[in-house]
């Protein structure tokens, strides 16, 4: 999500809660710790490959690291399964996550906005369709490297029942896996939420939880208008609005005091 800084006192809107910023806290750990452990052993003859194992300690204590980030991403993917599955908040982001078809028509009109073609950018909901494809990336690669990871962990028990050859191919799909996410991240990820000169030089979302009403209303208007709509017929207020209307009751209550004394 795309936020900014803007003058006076705006409103801001809940974009994630604190469980959901740990996740990506941890994954966000897990997963450079996979890359700065694995390259070195998918490219040992590049240039700072040695540098980096012995920075790391050596190939051994590279190994136990390169373990701990495995463990770490494999610990969260289970959690986040059971919290989507489980908590009420987990299932309507979930809900909110499932591609539908307007997400195709979404990335048309995005790609002819940007070529020409069309005059307004698509009409975004709480997602987007890249924010969507971002998400069931996560999801498919997770799952690929876990199970590719797990057999090549422990490749002696894997060998008693699957041929060399199975193992061998999930060497291959381990490897190109990850660093098609390597790149994703620093390539796309980076850029659409850091690196944006709209947002240059990093998105507070992720620390905060927070996203301001000028860009909700910028990037996602559909939910905006949502929110909105709730508002209007007695839903939740953004924060600072539900600070307003606390210190609003406190002022009566001060102001007898005062008169009391």
């Amino acid at each position: 999500m795309r936020s900014s800084a803007n003058p006076g006192n705006e409103r801001f809107y809940e974009r994630l809660t604190l469980n959901e910023r740990i996740q990506h806290m941890v994954l966000m750990a897990s997963f450079f710790l996979l890359v700065l452990t694995g390259l070195p052993l998918r490219f040992p003859e590049a240039p700072g490959s040695a540098l980096i194992v012995e920075l790391l300690g050596g190939f051994t204590i590279r190994g136990a690291l390169h373990r701990l980030g495995a463990v770490m991403l494999i610990g969260l993917t289970i959690y986040h399964f059971l919290y989507v599955a489980l908590s009420r908040r987990g299932r309507s982001e979930l809900w909110q996550l499932a591609p539908r078809p307007k997400d195709l028509f979404d990335a048309i009109q995005d790609v002819m906005f940007y070529i020409g073609l069309e005059d307004r950018k698509p009409r975004f909901d709480r997602y987007s369709y890249i924010e969507k494809f971002e998400y069931l990336a996560v999801v498919w690669g997770s799952l690929v490297m876990i199970t590719t990871g797990f057999l090549l962990w422990f490749e002696d028990q894997a060998l008693e029942l699957i041929p060399k050859w199975v193992l061998d191919v999930a060497s291959i799909i381990h490897s190109w896996e990850a660093i098609l996410a390597f790149l994703a991240i620093i390539i796309w990820h980076f850029y659409h939420v850091h690196l944006n000169p709209e947002v240059f030089p990093m998105s507070r979302v992720w620390l905060t939880g927070q996203v301001s009403e000028h860009d909700l209303k910028a990037n996602h208007p559909m939910e905006y208008e949502r929110l909105m709509g709730q508002a209007a017929t007695g839903g939740e207020a953004p924060q600072n609005q539900r600070q307003d209307q606390r210190k609003e009751r406190k002022r009566p209550a001060t102001a007898e005091r005062s008169r009391s004394k």
